[in-house]
């Protein structure tokens, strides 16, 4: 990895319709693209916004988030997260 003390971790997340995320942050960068379905998300700080299958997303390190899952289908997601090593993937915000 070009980024010291730091992992990549890729994830392919399926979220049930009324599922959601708490608010939480991680050490590191989010790098996601919706495969399917849509999904809803507010970054602190910004307005909620709804994404859809094609759409990506960029989260910076620390800042906290949360979503959920609207609609009447499932969806997946795919994510990379770039993290400091010896962290938890994701802690509570």
């Amino acid at each position: 990895m070009s980024v010291a003390g730091h992992h990549a971790v890729t994830a392919l997340i399926e979220v049930a319709v009324g599922g959601s995320a708490a608010r939480h942050t991680h050490p590191g960068e989010e790098i996601g693209y919706v495969i399917e379905g849509t999904y809803e998300f507010g970054i602190n700080g910004e307005p909620s916004r709804t994404l859809k299958a094609g759409d990506g997303f960029q989260i910076p390190a620390e800042t906290p988030h949360a979503g959920g899952k609207p609609g009447d289908a499932k969806s997946r997601i795919l994510i990379t997260y770039v993290v400091e090593k010896g962290k938890p993937l994701a802690s509570p915000a």
